[in-house]
């Protein structure tokens, strides 16, 4: 296989990118002089989620409070054209959403004051954080859950969010969840989120966000602190590892990042983490690890057959043993769940062209 097939394939592997309703200022903060001590943004369709379903739900309510009620079904229809489909990259969200002519942006390594600019200045934001049941059964019951940010208070420690599963809050206005609560399973995927603004908005989003979030170099650079610094403070914590290992990976650092991943392994992570986090499979990959790749993906595929990025990921590592019939074979098994993946649909079509 050529040099240049190969590069090819490498660049392909990284997966994975109106009327304002009303805000409710109450007073202003006095530690943050620029932003009130409470926000309630008004003004989104609210949506109850069908099962598995939270990425789609979360994603009508935002696009809906830029161009009001959305037919959620159609939602489902796009990001989730299987059934058996179990998960929803931010990048596809983001697609669904510039289809409405909406902009956007979607990146690791958000925090709450970040959070509160965007909201006061009339921009909620869908933050992938996690749902479990509390006790013995909440590895079993870890999974990824999108909700949509629409406000908080200072003076309570709460933000407000609408819950495609959890619900809207007693008024409407958005169910409460303590910062601390908030943060902590934010955390777990590493703090990923995604923010929709008209496009004429960008230059204030880009101010709100602060280039330390907005330009990717700064934003990579500064997470691998934060999530250094996570560790150091939870050393024994499989998330912390596993987010450090995705920073890694992102800052070209494969190597180590690997060890990040092992040590997340040996700990131990929830039994659905790889239905949601795909920078590891493209870190073993880089590394020699073929059959580190092909392990966990078969292991997913176990639990869920329609997570079609794994297909991918195993067409990568039958490509790197070069074993061509079984990677056009896996290709076409992720476009079958998902038409829309065009990762796959890009490397399917170098592979019969090449």
């Amino acid at each position: 296989m050529t040099k240049r097939f190969f590069l090819i394939i490498f660049s392909l592997m990284s997966l994975f990118t109106a009327t304002i309703a009303s805000a409710i200022p109450v007073e202003p903060d006095n530690d943050t002089p620029l932003l009130p001590k409470r926000v309630v943004l008004e003004g989104m369709q609210r949506v109850w989620q069908q099962f598995n379903r939270c990425s789609a739900a979360a994603l009508t309510m935002q696009i809906s409070y830029w161009r009001g009620d959305m037919n959620y079904y159609d939602t489902i229809r796009f990001l989730n054209p299987r059934e058996a489909d179990a998960s929803t990259r931010l990048d596809e969200m983001l697609n669904y959403a510039e289809s409405f002519g909406l902009a956007g942006i979607e990146r690791l390594g958000g925090d709450l004051p970040m959070l509160k600019r965007l909201v006061t200045e009339g921009f909620p934001v869908l933050v992938e954080t996690v749902y479990y049941e509390e006790g013995a059964d909440a590895a079993k019951t870890w999974m990824s859950h999108n909700r949509v940010i629409v406000g908080f208070d200072d003076d309570k420690g709460e933000a407000y969010m609408y819950d495609s599963l959890l619900g809207f809050g007693a008024d409407n206005l958005g169910k409460a969840v303590k910062y601390d609560e908030l943060m902590d399973r934010w955390r777990q995927l590493n703090y990923s989120y995604m923010v929709l603004y008209e496009p004429e908005q960008e230059a204030q989003v880009r101010d709100l966000m602060g280039t330390v979030h907005w330009d990717e170099t700064e934003n990579i650079n500064a997470l691998h602190t934060r999530v250094t610094a996570d560790l150091e403070a939870k050393p024994d914590d499989g998330f912390n590892h596993f987010n450090l290992g995705t920073v890694l990976a992102r800052l070209g650092r494969y190597e180590e990042a690997v060890v990040a991943y092992d040590r997340a392994r040996e700990i131990g992570l929830p039994f659905r983490m790889m239905w949601y986090q795909f920078d590891i499979f493209d870190a073993y990959l880089r590394v020699g690890r073929p059959q580190d790749t092909q392990t966990l993906a078969w292991r997913v595929i176990g639990n869920a057959p329609g997570v079609e990025e794994m297909y991918y990921y195993l067409a990568l590592s039958y490509i790197a043993t070069d074993d061509m019939i079984r990677a056009i074979s896996q290709l076409e098994q992720a476009l079958w769940y998902n038409q829309n993946f065009t990762m796959a649909a890009e490397l399917l079509s170098q592979l019969q062209n090449s």
